[in-house]
């Protein structure tokens, strides 16, 4: 692994060039960002990047990300520069979410018994990398193993009932999360009661996410569900919702945010509680939401907050016979009101995304086979 940047972006008001090395020069100019007018300055693979960066910034006053050499670091005002989205990253955003959504939740139809952790990650991984999208983070937590470890990625333990299939991809740099649960032969009792009350806090977030908001309002609202169904400290447990965009989380969303919610920009929300977690990705625009990571092929469960309904996935059944998977009408399930709190105004709200009748989301088009993965 490396331990500094192969290449740095050093800006003035009359010019802008890459600093890199001989090595990573040609793929940045001819591939990363031909036509875009960067001048180059390089030096030999085995000099060191730092030594560059010194030079270029020898004698100036110098803002930097990182706060490298003698630069003032002012992460959070570069960070602010890559929002809010503009068409291109929204157009984008919403190709990677097609993806990553087809790439779980095809992943998810080809979970059976005894499959380890390991074995669906490749699978999820597979998926992606196949189409030049790069998984972030994987995570694929067998049978209630989430509960303990919130933050778990994935391991050699087989699957038995059920499994949680959660990733956070890459391309472009832009990032997008999704998250399913998969169920075979039947779901426990414990994981359904669990999945009903975080189902009720995801619809919560998604719905109260908006554009001018403050994203500690709108915890406000997450956090009175939690109280209101008894799971006033699940919330303690991991964290809930991030604002993406060139990283996996440009903005956690905390009890004490006080940024907004800037239009067009993207939030993913994956609350859990106990054994269930459920995750999505939202765009947010100046007058209505897009929920990029819904699939109309996949369960869905109805939920009505402020009098609005919400659509959030489901659990996905599958037999361990030969009969296909069964996806049964999740009937609606209300959301209780927020007493005593401002109702922001209402927006028209986009909530599927439209996928083409003669391109099913299970369509393989070459099979998974475990002869790609090497030994």
């Amino acid at each position: 692994a490396f331990e500094e940047p192969a290449s740095s972006v050093f800006m003035t008001s009359d010019a802008r060039l890459f600093a890199t090395n001989s090595v990573d020069s040609a793929q940045i100019f001819e591939r990363e960002a031909f036509g875009l007018g960067f001048q180059l300055k390089q030096r030999e693979w085995f000099q060191p990047h730092r030594e560059l960066v010194d030079d270029l910034c020898r004698g100036r006053n110098v803002l930097s990300d990182t706060g490298v050499g003698d630069t003032r670091r002012m992460t959070r005002a570069v960070t602010d520069l890559r929002h809010p989205l503009t068409t291109l990253e929204v157009e984008r955003c919403r190709m990677l979410a097609r993806i990553a959504v087809h790439a779980v939740e095809a992943t998810a139809h080809h979970v059976r018994a005894d499959m380890t952790e390991s074995e669906v990650a490749g699978q999820l991984s597979h998926r992606l990398l196949r189409r030049t999208v790069q998984p972030a983070r994987i995570q694929v937590c067998a049978d209630g193993r989430g509960e303990r470890f919130r933050h778990w990625t994935f391991g050699e333990q087989p699957v038995q009932q059920y499994a949680t299939i959660s990733c956070v991809v890459r391309r472009w740099g832009l990032h997008i999360g999704v998250t399913r649960t998969v169920c075979l032969d039947q779901v426990p009792a414990a994981l359904e009661q669990a999945y009903r009350t975080a189902a009720m806090v995801h619809a919560t977030g998604l719905f109260f996410t908006r554009a001018g908001q403050k994203l500690g309002n709108v915890w406000k609202k997450v956090q009175r569900i939690y109280e209101k169904f008894g799971v006033r400290s699940e919330w303690l447990q991991s964290d809930q919702a991030s604002v993406m965009g060139y990283s996996t989380a440009d903005e956690r969303i905390r009890p004490e945010s006080r940024e907004q919610v800037l239009a067009p920009s993207t939030v993913f929300w994956h609350p859990s509680v106990g054994p269930a977690l459920l995750g999505d990705s939202l765009l947010c625009f100046d007058a209505s939401n897009e929920l990029v990571t819904l699939s109309e092929t996949w369960p869905q469960i109805k939920i009505r907050v402020k009098g609005r309904q919400v659509t959030v996935p489901g659990i996905l059944l599958v037999p361990t016979g030969d009969s296909p998977p069964q996806v049964s009408d999740s009937q609606a399930i209300d959301c209780l009101d927020h007493p005593g709190e401002e109702m922001p105004g209402a927006v028209e709200s986009k909530w599927e995304i439209q996928i083409p009748s003669d391109h099913p989301v299970w369509a393989e088009d070459s099979p998974w086979s475990p002869k790609s993965v090497l030994e």
